[in-house]
């Protein structure tokens, strides 16, 4: 008998997941914007 029994009943932590993909995809919508809305539009460095 192990001490960690994966056929046991277990919860799927379903809160941490949903925060993990809004902060995600809040970060990738930040980058998109910086990058199309402020870095692009500047041009390149001279």
């Amino acid at each position: 008998m192990s001490a960690h029994d994966p056929s046991e009943n277990e919860q799927v932590p379903v809160g941490t997941w949903v925060l993990l993909c809004l902060v995600a995809l809040g970060m990738s919508l930040a980058w998109l914007f910086l990058y199309f809305g402020v870095f692009l539009p500047r041009g390149a460095v001279t």
